[in-house]
Order: structure tokens, then C-alpha cells, then sequence
């Protein structure tokens, strides 16, 4: 008896959520499409798999808003995706396929999404046998696509009414910021755990997670913050997704404008607390309100590693703009300590001091000086 799509898909880890409705599965970070042969486009290197059906009531069904959750996840990248591909049997008058044969010895990777009107294409790779499958995806990842999200991915998903919800959004950062914590206070901790959760809570795979915390990383980058080790800025947030983000991110980390990590506005006391802490959703730290005054009346508003003077470039409007620059990381220090601004900080233009957090290890000031004259004399 020959095997059913649907205990193919069991065998190989993906159990579909409904056998008559779902056309693919999620499971353990990776993705599998069901696909028709009939799509196959550009001598079989690509397939549709979407197609931005104009009728209200094929758009609603489960099925359809299920891949469009799948398809959003492929789209973002970092994931392993393939799909099995199904000779169409026949075609009902409402232009419903039924399925016929398809290998059940192999699938193929799906290396990337392009859009090319009102279908989505995946472009494939070599196919893959199944007995292989296995050590496959643990090393295959979906290229990460650089454009935004298609219009037509957009809308409702199991779970929710649009997209991502708010509930979703605080649960993610709410995880992220627990983990930060963690990390600042050297408490082992699994970022897969969380995933897991927050998969199981809201019904979207745990990669979509992942991203969503990747996209969290690149907001604080972004702005100079120090970003959680080992989830690696990726800026596809989304148009709707990003204020709303950026919103819970505020209550969590203070707001973005006014970087955390960087001591913009401390006291004019001999020395200065700067650690005291207050719960917010994670410990940030409150700041005196002088020491950038301090700072910058010993040191003026000349960024201390390139020279750039806002004054001199932008007149009134820049006078007296600069940012300030711990010479020895918040984080690294622990606990309350004093802080003399006249020789913990230094002004620095915001692009410097984005360079001298961009990387895990900030850098000294010497060192952007040297990196930035080693530039200039190539």
C-alpha cells in the first residue's frame, strides 16, 4: 500500500496540524511545504508556493493562512525549509487539485523566496534522500531575504488577528529581557527554551521567535544598547511590526533615543552612583542628571575619536550636541559604583560610539582613532 502524504510528512518529524487542510508542517526549527508539480516554473529550479487568491473565502481558510505563517518564517531566513512535491491527480470545477504520486524517498531545500507579481516562488536546491534528511538540517539555512515582507504574507495567522499581536510582542521581549538578565549576572540559561515556550504559547514555530528576537537585537544595536550574545541583528522588523516593538522595548529598556548603555545625562557631585537600580522589566540603570554637563565641560563637544564638531558643522542648531562614552562598559563594572565623570566619560558623535559598540567587545577610543586613520591613508 503506498504511504499517505500525510504519514510521509509524520515519518519525517512534521505531523501535520490537519491531514485534510494543513499543506505543510513545522517541527524542531525547520519547515516542509507541501507543493504541486504543475507549479514547477524555470525548468523545475522553481516552484509557486503561494499565490495571492483574490477570493475572500480561499484566503480564510486554514490552510492558506497556515502557509502564509510558514511562508513568513522562510521568508526571514535562518530556518531549514524543503518541500515534497505532489503530481496534481485531477482538478475539480472550483480549480481544487486532488493529489496523486510523489517520492517518498526524497525532498527538496527551499534556498530562498523571491516575489514575482501575485505568486511567491520558491527557488530550489539539489534534492536531498530522506535517510540524509536528518544530518541535512542540522547545517542547511534558508537564504535571508533582504527585501520586506510581501503584502500579500501579510494578515491573519492561527492565533491571531493580524500578524503579530501585542500579547506576542511584550511575551517576546519579555523572554529576551529575562535573558539579558541572565547573562549579566552569569546565570546559565537556554535560548531554545524560551522558543519552545513562546511556540507553544502562541502556535507559531520557533524560529519565528528566534527572528523576532533577532530583529530585537538589531532596534538595540541600532541605538548603541548592548544586544543579547549570539542572536545576531536582523533588521527585517516589519512596517507594522516595528513601532509597536520599539514601543515595549521602551517600557523594558528605557527608551530608545536615550540609549541605555550610554551615559548621556549624570550628576555634578563630586562622585556620582551610577548602578542603582530600579525593576522595570529588567534592572535599568538610573542616572544622575549632570555628569554629561560634567563630562563635556572637561572634555568640550569635539568627538574624542574623529574630531567632528556639530558647531562648527550645523551652527547653532548643533551647539552643545554630543554623546558621552563610558571608557569602561556599565555592564562590566556590577553592582553600585562611583562614577567621575571627568575621567569615566569622554564625548563622542553618535556614529563613533555606534562603532565603538558595534562589535561584543567595545572598542577603545585609541582604537577607532587607529582604525579610522588607517582608513583615511587607503
Amino acid at each position: 500500500m503506498n504511504e499517505t502524504i500525510s504519514s510521509f510528512f509524520e515519518r519525517l518529524g512534521f505531523k501535520l496540524r490537519n491531514n485534510r487542510n494543513s499543506w505543510g508542517a513545522a517541527s524542531n526549527r525547520a519547515i516542509l511545504l507541501r507543493t504541486w508539480d504543475d507549479d514547477l516554473r524555470n525548468f523545475n529550479s522553481e516552484v509557486i508556493v503561494f499565490k495571492n487568491d483574490q477570493i475572500p473565502s480561499r484566503a480564510r481558510r486554514p490552510g492558506s493562512i497556515e502557509r502564509k505563517s510558514h511562508l513568513r518564517s522562510i521568508w526571514q531566513g535562518g530556518i531549514a525549509a524543503y518541500t515534497a512535491i505532489v503530481e496534481t491527480q485531477s482538478v475539480g470545477e472550483n480549480g481544487a487539485r486532488s493529489l496523486g504520486k510523489f517520492s517518498a524517498e526524497r525532498v527538496v531545500p527551499i534556498e530562498r523566496l523571491i516575489e514575482d507579481g501575485d505568486e511567491i516562488l520558491a527557488v530550489l536546491g539539489k534534492p536531498v534522500e530522506v535517510e540524509r534528511l536528518a544530518e541535512h538540517m542540522q547545517w542547511y539555512k534558508v537564504e535571508a531575504n533582504g527585501d520586506l515582507l510581501p503584502e500579500m504574507l501579510s494578515g491573519p495567522e492561527r492565533g491571531s488577528s493580524g500578524g503579530w499581536t501585542d500579547d506576542e510582542l511584550k511575551a517576546t521581549v519579555a523572554s529576551y529581557s529575562e535573558m539579558m538578565q541572565f547573562d549579566a549576572d552569569g546565570t546559565p540559561y537556554v535560548k531554545a527554551h524560551y522558543y519552545r515556550e513562546l511556540s507553544k504559547r502562541f502556535g507559531r514555530v520557533e524560529g519565528a521567535f528566534e527572528r523576532r528576537m533577532q530583529n530585537i537585537s538589531y532596534l538595540l544595536e541600532s541605538q548603541g544598547l548592548e544586544r543579547l550574545p549570539g542572536l545576531k541583528p536582523q533588521r527585517n522588523v516589519g512596517a507594522n511590526v516595528q513601532p509597536r516593538l520599539e514601543g515595549f522595548l521602551d517600557g523594558a529598556f528605557g527608551e530608545l533615543t536615550t540609549p541605555l548603555r550610554f551615559a548621556e545625562e549624570l550628576g555634578d557631585t563630586a562622585g556620582v552612583i551610577e548602578g542603582a537600580k530600579k525593576q522595570v522589566t529588567v534592572n535599568a540603570y538610573e542616572r544622575d542628571s549632570t555628569a554629561k554637563r560634567r563630562c563635556i565641560k572637561r572634555w568640550g563637544c569635539t568627538c574624542a575619536a574623529c574630531g567632528f564638531d556639530f558647531y562648527k558643522v550645523y551652527g547653532d542648531l548643533g551647539k552643545g550636541f554630543i554623546h558621552v562614552h563610558h571608557l569602561k562598559p556599565i555592564h562590566t563594572l556590577g553592582g553600585s559604583y562611583l562614577l567621575d565623570p571627568e575621567n569615566d566619560l569622554r564625548p563622542v558623535c553618535p556614529n563613533c560610539h555606534s562603532m565603538l559598540h558595534r562589535k561584543k567587545e567595545v572598542l577603545s577610543i585609541e582604537d577607532l582613532r587607529n582604525i579610522l586613520a588607517r582608513e583615511r591613508e587607503n
